[in-house]
């Protein structure tokens, strides 16, 4: 039965099963003791009688005992013939019976202190059963207003099993959820004001540019032709850097609102790291940098080839802006059972210890950073592309010696 799943129901039946056994108890001890009291008052008028009939009939006192300690079934018919003309017989009512009436009416006031001991008992067995049931029931309603007005605290203290112990589980789970989600909405709506308060902030910049470039080719209609391309030129670069601006702010949005899809397919890691080098080649070519890869080809993993092209061209931009011209950047491949690796390593400036645990950060600049352009998001989305595929990426790195970063991509999800 599930109402025995409660501690409550097993509590109350247990103890109502003492009190029964108790009542029965009694019961039979005060059936007992009033036929015992019965039988004592049944002699003792049994002994007046004689005492009596003897008193009046000395000569025929062995007669008299022996009668009433031997048998009576030959007298008996006499005997009810001759008292029920005094109207002693069977049918006689007991009030009139002394011996039994008085016997019968402490018996009866014995019995009914049982029965009223019994229902006092019983009465507060399930007034505590229900104050117990009752108690959580109000605590579940305090805690439910509480979170009304914003208190998700879960309740403790009720780990016992049974249907109030599911309540108290399944409330304490939806409270969880309800701040759960609350402090979801008020991340995003952090969230949300800071990508506004970055995008106005980065956009700042080629916004005021352009307006520069626009008031200087609207005032001067004089400006010499070579000029006048110079100015259209750079406009257009500021239009470039916003778009680009805009592009990777979105995809940063994206990833941070948690709603960009991964479309994981296994394919081979060489043919993402080539797809990812292949923009870069013009920026390494300019600085005479070799890009160095060894690794198997046939290493694979389940992977989304775009976003993880992505991630690697982060990284390897990266290495080129902070390496100097005929310098190398050499990445390696390898795998084991668990993960496949990625190594890209550069030997540029390097990054000091205490900067080095904040170059993912959304925003970051290094001291040495050489790209004016540079907004700092590029490695920051790099970390949230492979985490959000189950990946990986650490970063080593001393200064004058280089930085050395290890992406993996989990084989086992």
């Amino acid at each position: 039965m599930k109402i025995l799943k409660n501690s409550e129901a097993r509590l109350a039946l247990g103890l109502l099963a003492i009190l029964l056994i108790v009542f029965e108890t009694m019961s039979m001890y005060l059936l007992h003791s009033y036929t015992d009291t019965l039988n004592r008052a049944q002699l003792q008028q049994n002994v007046a009688v004689i005492g009596a009939v003897a008193k009046e009939y000395p000569k025929a006192e062995t007669r008299i005992v022996e009668k009433f300690t031997g048998s009576l079934q030959g007298d008996y018919q006499y005997g009810k013939t001759l008292l029920s003309k005094y109207g002693y017989d069977e049918n006689l009512s007991i009030r009139k019976n002394n011996v039994v009436s008085r016997e019968l009416w402490f018996a009866n006031v014995r019995f009914q202190l049982l029965i009223i001991s019994f229902a006092f008992i019983l009465i507060i067995l399930f007034m505590r059963s229900f104050n117990s049931i009752y108690k959580r029931i109000r605590q579940v309603g305090e805690k439910a207003e509480a979170a009304v007005e914003g208190n998700y605290q879960p309740m403790w203290g009720f780990t016992d099993e049974g249907d109030m112990g599911f309540l108290t589980y399944q409330f304490n789970a939806m409270t969880e959820r309800l701040g759960e989600n609350v402090q979801a909405l008020r991340q995003e709506k952090l969230f949300l004001k800071r990508l506004v308060t970055d995008i106005s902030h980065q956009l700042k910049t080629p916004l005021a540019s352009l307006i520069m470039f626009n008031d200087i080719l609207k005032n001067d209609l004089d400006m010499p032709e070579q000029e006048r391309l110079t100015f259209i030129s750079e406009s257009r670069n500021q239009l470039d850097r916003m778009e680009w601006l805009i592009r990777n702010l979105l995809k940063m949005a994206r990833l941070e609102a948690g709603v960009a899809e991964f479309h994981k397919e296994s394919a081979a890691v060489i043919n993402t790291l080539c797809k990812s080098i292949a923009p870069l080649k013009y920026l390494a070519d300019e600085k005479n940098i070799d890009i160095i890869v060894r690794g198997d080809e046939n290493i694979s993993v389940k992977h989304d080839v775009s976003w993880t092209a992505e991630a690697f061209s982060n990284i390897i931009k990266n290495s080129i802006e902070h390496s100097s011209p005929g310098e190398k950047i050499e990445i390696s491949l390898e795998e084991n059972k668990v993960y496949v690796q990625l190594e890209i390593s550069d030997r540029g400036s390097g990054i000091p210890e205490e900067e080095l645990g904040r170059i993912f950060n959304r925003f970051y600049k290094g001291p040495n950073s050489r790209n004016p352009t540079n907004i700092g998001i590029g490695l920051y989305i790099t970390k949230r592309i492979l985490e959000g595929q189950g990946g990986a990426v650490y970063a080593f790195s001393m200064p004058g010696s280089g930085t050395r970063f290890v992406v993996r991509l989990m084989k086992i999800n």
